[in-house]
């Protein structure tokens, strides 16, 4: 019977610390080291949606970056450009995300995925069907 009654005692423990977790207790303040800033806020403006004449577009296919016409892109060209669009496949983790915009040396760049279009080019490049 005691075996019984420290076995349910135990479980009643488990499901509080669980719920007691859940809730959020014990949470205190965040440290420094808890939140990365991966880019500083944009300006809500219309100007920095616009792809100018000038922008050097970077689209990153999980292993090398590529060019406009999808053909691999000089580091050299990147680090020059005054301001880079770095265009990520929308399933590419965050891990390789980071890699892939820490492998870019350019003061303003601007990140963003890209669309169906250039997923199915990067595909069909792939496949050697371009």
């Amino acid at each position: 019977m005691t075996e019984i009654a420290l076995a349910m005692a135990m479980g009643f423990f488990s499901v509080m610390v669980l719920t007691m977790i859940s809730m959020g207790v014990g949470l205190g303040q965040k440290r420094a080291m808890d939140t990365i800033i991966l880019a500083p806020p944009a300006p809500q403006s219309a100007a920095a949606d616009t792809v100018k004449k000038d922008d050097l577009l970077v689209i990153y296919d999980g292993g090398r970056y590529l060019g406009r016409t999808l053909r691999p892109l000089d580091t050299a060209a990147i680090a020059r450009a005054s301001r880079v669009i770095l265009a990520l496949p929308p399933d590419l983790s965050m891990a390789a995300a980071m890699k892939a915009r820490q492998g870019i040396k350019a003061k303003n760049l601007v990140v963003t995925t890209l669309d169906r279009r250039w997923r199915r080019a990067l595909e069909d490049r792939q496949n050697g069907r371009r």
